[in-house]
């Protein structure tokens, strides 16, 4: 159930707001790969600096604030969409998934997953590739249209 609540809310907030979302989707993104790449390490390191800290509650503030706060503060903060009509719902839809695909196994450590979080976990996985490459694409064309608040 916890997956369904965090899809719904994140499509009505991506879909209500009509934000830009390339460049918060390249955020996500990096943030996720930077976290890959060092992030386990950068936890331990936290951890031995903060006493009585463990070592996988402050990797999942790390990752949560690479992969999820820091993007979603990008895109409270960019300005309209380049895209607009069924582009721009389509962009938010994919937006909203690649998001979930990301968060949804720090989510599993945290809540119990049911069945309902469990079916759409695996649907999730089996679209993650391709919701990738949509949601890249659709990155670059928002980023490639919207330039300074203007549509080229």
């Amino acid at each position: 159930m916890i997956l369904a609540i965090v899809l719904a809310a994140l499509l009505l907030l991506f879909i209500l707001v009509r934000h830009n979302v390339g460049v918060p989707f390249l955020a996500m993104i990096a943030g996720y790969a930077v976290y890959q790449a060092w992030g386990l390490e950068a936890a331990r390191a936290l951890a031995d600096w903060l006493p009585g800290a463990q070592v996988h509650i402050v990797g999942y503030i790390l990752y949560g604030a690479l992969v999820l706060g820091f993007p979603l503060l990008l895109y409270m903060r960019s300005g309209k969409s380049g895209l607009f009509g069924a582009l721009r719902i389509i962009e938010s839809i994919v937006f909203a998934i690649v998001l979930v695909i990301l968060i949804s196994e720090p989510l599993s450590s945290i809540f119990a997953f049911d069945t309902l979080a469990y079916n759409i976990s695996v649907w999730l996985d089996q679209v993650r590739g391709i919701a990738m490459i949509v949601g890249i694409s659709f990155a670059y064309v928002d980023v490639f249209l919207f330039h300074s608040g203007k549509v080229w």
